[in-house]
C-alpha cells in the first residue's frame, strides 16, 4: 500500500481541494514535460479565436489503488491517433467547461456525470498546434467507475495510477519525428505507454497537488 491509498474518498477530495484553492504551479509545473521546439509556446499569448476545451482528471479508486483513467485514441482518428488522452472535447455553445467534461466523459467512457464530484481546476494549456485552450477539471468518484467506452474513440482504457504519476522514476524522454523534424519529448511511462504532450502537462500539475502523507 502507498501513502496516497492510506487516503479515503472523503479525504483525498479535501487535499485535492486544498491543493487547487492554494496556488497553482502553472508554467513550473508544466515546463519539465513540454517537449523540444514549444519554445514556450504553451504558455503564450492566447488569440482571440482559440477554440475551447476542456478535459477531466477524474480520480477514482481500482483494486490497485487511487488511479486516473485515460484513454488511448484509436489509429483512425484525425487528430491525436495513438496518444494516451484524458476523457474531454470541445466546449460546445452555452456550455461551461464543467459541463463539456462531465458530458464528454459520458458519451467516451460511459461514466454519468452524478457519479462525479468537480473539486476545482488546473491551470489553462494552450495547445497552439490545434489552437485549442484546454481547461482541465478535477473530480473525484466516491465508488469505484465502471466504464463502458465508446469504440469509435477509445482503443483501449488506460489507467494512470496516482502513485506512478508522482513518482520520478516513471518520467522519461522519447524521440518523435514529425514532418522531417526530430525531437524529444518528456513523457510519464505507465504500462509501457509513453504520455505526453498537453495530457502530461496536465498531469504534472496535478501529481505536484497531491497529497504526501
Amino acid at each position: 500500500m502507498t501513502d496516497l491509498d492510506r487516503f479515503d474518498a472523503e479525504s483525498l477530495a479535501a487535499a485535492l481541494r486544498g491543493g487547487l484553492s492554494a496556488g497553482l504551479p502553472g508554467r513550473s509545473a508544466h515546463r519539465a514535460m513540454a517537449p523540444q521546439l514549444a519554445y514556450g509556446r504553451h504558455h503564450g499569448p492566447v488569440p482571440d479565436d482559440a477554440r475551447q476545451a476542456a478535459v477531466l482528471v477524474a480520480v477514482h479508486r481500482t483494486p490497485a489503488g487511487w488511479s486516473v483513467p485515460a484513454m488511448l485514441r484509436p489509429a483512425t482518428m484525425r487528430s491525436h491517433a495513438g496518444q494516451i488522452s484524458l476523457p474531454g472535447g470541445m466546449v460546445e455553445t452555452a456550455e461551461t467547461p464543467v459541463q463539456a467534461a462531465l458530458r464528454e466523459i459520458e458519451e467516451e467512457l460511459g461514466i454519468p456525470a452524478a457519479g462525479l464530484t468537480v473539486l476545482g481546476n488546473l491551470s489553462p494549456v494552450y495547445v497552439f498546434i490545434s489552437g485549442f485552450e484546454i481547461t482541465p477539471l478535477v473530480a473525484i468518484a466516491a465508488e469505484p467507475l465502471v466504464f463502458l467506452p465508446n469504440p469509435h474513440e477509445v482503443a483501449a482504457l488506460v489507467e494512470l495510477p496516482l502513485a506512478q504519476l508522482g513518482d520520478p522514476a516513471c518520467r522519461g524522454t522519447h524521440l518523435i519525428e514529425r514532418r522531417g523534424l526530430r525531437f524529444r519529448a518528456p513523457h510519464f511511462e505507465v504500462a509501457g505507454l509513453h504520455v505526453w504532450g498537453a495530457t502530461s502537462l496536465i498531469l504534472a500539475e496535478f501529481a505536484q497537488l497531491l497529497p504526501r502523507h
